[in-house]
């Protein structure tokens, strides 16, 4: 599994020559920026995305798309900076900028729907097409029918958009498993389905806390017990041997108590690291 995952890692990272392309695209699209040309800016920012998905990059094409007064857009790409950069200077500010937006689009009754798809195609859903993912819109509430073309052939699926509610799928059929695989590591998500079993990060992020907790609750017993015989030591009169085996049992269960309260912890922490990346990035679902 270790080796499957450092496979996955190293064909996820870009290389030499994409990392060039990366920087031209994206220095191309900030000139383009500066002048007022959002929409070939968006073009390059997007073309950047697609071999590295950066904060930089999610955040240049929500300013592009705000320009031009794309509110959806500009709220999915905002939402994906966060998502990249949760701890960012200005996140608290992005989040309110966010939150302003789907408040309006609540008020308006509608709600956001943010479509991702392998399709090698355009991408239509009520009445709007788009030429490739993401498609990201507000919609009142319904249910809503979506095509795209995939190298099988089209595909339609059904999906339903709630009012104030951010509505995030991905279109089927996915790619291979090695390919999913390369987009889920690189990209930072994950697709869980109601119908589906809990996605595997979910599953041990749920194995880590039982595990963290059962360490805690067995090093707070021993803790209880240790102190329990120390409270012997000082109360009971003891000969000199039965003190000393006293004190030996109470200072093995509070080590062994310590030793439980550290590693109980660090696995309850190292579960929560996990649930949070197990949450899906937008756009996904």
């Amino acid at each position: 599994m270790v080796a499957s995952l450092l496979l996955m890692t190293l064909l996820a990272a870009p290389s030499p020559g994409e990392i060039e392309q990366f920087k031209r695209h994206f220095t191309a699209g900030e000139a383009l920026f500066e002048k007022n040309e959002f929409g070939a800016a968006i073009w390059h920012f997007r073309k950047a995305e697609a071999i590295n998905p950066t904060p930089e990059v999610a955040y240049d094409l929500a300013k592009c798309h705000e320009r031009v007064n794309d509110t959806a857009f500009a709220v999915y790409y905002y939402r994906l900076y966060l998502k990249r950069a949760p701890t960012a200077s200005d996140a608290l500010e992005i989040a309110e900028r966010v939150g302003t937006a789907l408040n309006k689009a609540e008020g308006e009754g509608k709600g956001l729907l943010e479509l991702d798809t392998f399709a090698s195609g355009p991408m239509s859903v009520a009445g709007r097409t788009f030429p490739s993912s993401p498609a990201v819109m507000f919609l009142a509430p319904g249910e809503y029918e979506v095509h795209a073309q995939f190298p099988s052939g089209a595909k339609k699926m059904g999906v339903q958009v709630r009012m104030g509610k951010t509505t995030s799928v991905a279109f089927e059929p996915m790619p291979p498993p090695l390919i999913s695989a390369v987009a889920t590591l690189r990209a930072e998500v994950l697709v869980p389905r109601p119908s589906q079993p809990l996605p595997l990060k979910r599953m041990g992020a749920y194995g880590l806390w039982g595990a963290g907790l059962a360490a805690v609750v067995v090093g707070s017993v021993l803790g209880a017990m240790s102190n329990a015989e120390a409270g012997r030591l000082k109360t009971e009169p003891l000969r000199v041997s039965q003190a000393r085996d006293i004190a030996s049992s109470a200072n093995s269960k509070a080590a062994a108590a310590n030793a439980l309260w550290v590693t109980g912890g660090l696995t309850l922490a190292a579960g929560t690291a996990l649930f949070v990346f197990s949450l899906p990035e937008p756009g996904m679902k």
